[in-house]
């Protein structure tokens, strides 16, 4: 098992079985027998034995099964049971109010994807103003900051001047003592992944710790779990937050990156601005470099930036990125607006990063963007806003290579993509057509089983 891996839990066909009339690496016609977990034979013309089951793929696609590389597993169920309060769905503080006040239950609000487009940067006298007779919280959709109520301030026994709380997840959820119904919210929250074809998810929280890492393994998760986060943690990803309005001290990051590699443990920077990113990778040039070492976001990336992302990565490519593509979907019309224009085309870049020779791997930063890996992978090949503009054109993925940036295994996102050979684990995307028709459309829709052993 990979380091950072949380333990598979077997799901069906403990024994053999079969899978008929499957498109697998773009033939047709194939059937694939699968043992013990494992690809034992793949041919034309095999007959299922006595004790194997068999299912019938229709001339559908056979795939491995996608790894979402960067995700928020337990926040994605938060939000999931939350009130949407930012675009598309709420525009107008008209629209916040109507949402807010149309919130289910008696006590908490939590509110989830406020963008100050909507009405400004809040805070708590705003807040009290649309609704002061429940508690209210609400994440921007960054999930760096939240805006509270004055109510919601006295029941947390937080005193704050604006209501507003930077970096302060761990407090709140320490405050808040999450109900039980979360868990059972988790579990759902991972068949639902499970019917977009996710068999593996990279959970990229920096709180991340021993307590989340014991919570895991208690689950019953369709996905394999690769676990990043704090130091407390013995393997994965060391996950390191950047701000570039209060970055950390330039020789405590070198050090706290040479510690974690001293451990045999990767480092993770979140970088959404050009200074994180130059400021990472100047760490990660003086402290060295170790393979598995990750930029997750790089969400600008300009020439002279992407020069010294290839210094720093050298040839062996030990610097991964992981990008989101939905992002130019789901908020390029915003981007445009307010990013200048000589940064459009350095946005959630994908084919100039592959370009460059940087391993690049696909997530969805769900519930901070859209959990559908399908729609990520359509926003990577047209590169289109809500409002249908372009963004990046050069930037675009042919089908076939979006859909590699979640095939690549999961503790080596932007390594070789994997497929279904003789051999391979029992890992499986069925799709409903085979890839010839499927590659049109980059579909949710078309995942008719997702299977893992």
């Amino acid at each position: 098992m990979a380091p950072g891996v949380i333990g598979e839990h077997p799901r069906t066909h403990r024994q053999g079985f079969l899978i008929v009339n499957a498109d697998v690496g773009g033939t047709a016609d194939l059937d694939v027998r699968c043992r013990d977990g494992r690809v034992v034979e793949i041919g034309r013309g095999l007959a299922a034995s006595a004790n194997e089951d068999s299912f019938d793929a229709r001339g559908g696609t056979l795939l491995p099964g996608l790894n979402d590389h960067h995700i928020h597993l337990f926040a994605l169920a938060a939000a999931r049971r939350s009130v949407a309060c930012g675009p598309p769905s709420v525009t107008t503080r008209t629209e916040l109010e109507a949402a807010l006040e149309a919130a289910p239950g008696e006590d908490w609000i939590r509110g989830v994807g406020y963008h100050e487009s909507v009405a400004g940067m809040l805070d708590k006298h705003s807040l009290d103003e649309i609704r002061d007779d429940r508690p209210v919280r609400i994440q921007h959709r960054s999930g760096k900051l939240w805006f509270i109520n004055s109510l919601a301030g006295r029941r947390l026994g937080i005193e704050t001047t604006d209501g507003q709380l930077f970096r302060l997840d761990e407090l709140l959820r320490d405050r808040l003592a999450e109900d039980s119904d979360l868990i059972a919210a988790v579990e759902e929250t991972s068949r639902l992944l499970a019917g977009y074809g996710i068999t593996g998810i990279t959970d990229a929280t920096y709180t991340n710790d021993k307590t989340t890492e014991s919570l895991y393994r208690k689950l019953d998760l369709r996905q394999r779990v690769n676990l990043m986060g704090d130091e407390s943690l013995e393997s994965g990803s060391l996950k390191i937050m950047l701000d570039d309005a209060v970055l950390p001290d330039f020789d405590g990051l070198q050090e706290r990156v040479a510690q974690a590699h001293r451990r045999g443990r990767p480092v993770a920077f979140h970088c959404v601005t050009r200074t994180e990113l130059v400021f990472a990778l100047a760490a990660l040039r003086n402290a060295g470099t170790l393979p598995g070492d990750r930029i997750e976001h790089a969400s600008v990336a300009d020439v002279p930036t992407m020069r010294l992302l290839r210094e720093v990565s050298g040839d062996q490519g030990c610097v991964t990125v992981v990008t989101q593509p939905n992002f130019i979907a789901e908020r390029g019309d915003h981007y445009l607006r307010d990013v200048p224009a000589q940064d459009h085309d350095n946005l959630y870049r994908c084919r100039g990063f592959l370009e460059a020779g940087i391993p690049l791997g696909g997530g969805t930063d769900s519930p901070y963007g859209d959990p559908d890996p399908w729609a990520a992978m359509r926003a990577a090949v047209e590169r289109r806003t809500t409002k249908g503009r372009i963004v990046g054109a050069n930037e675009a993925l042919c089908p076939e290579r979006a859909l590699e940036l979640f095939l690549t295994p999961l503790d080596s996102p932007g390594g070789t993509p994997r497929s279904v050979v003789v051999g391979a684990p029992v890992d499986f995307c069925v799709l409903a057509k085979p890839w010839e028709e499927a590659r049109d459309s980059l579909a949710a829709k078309l995942v008719t089983r997702t299977i893992r052993h």
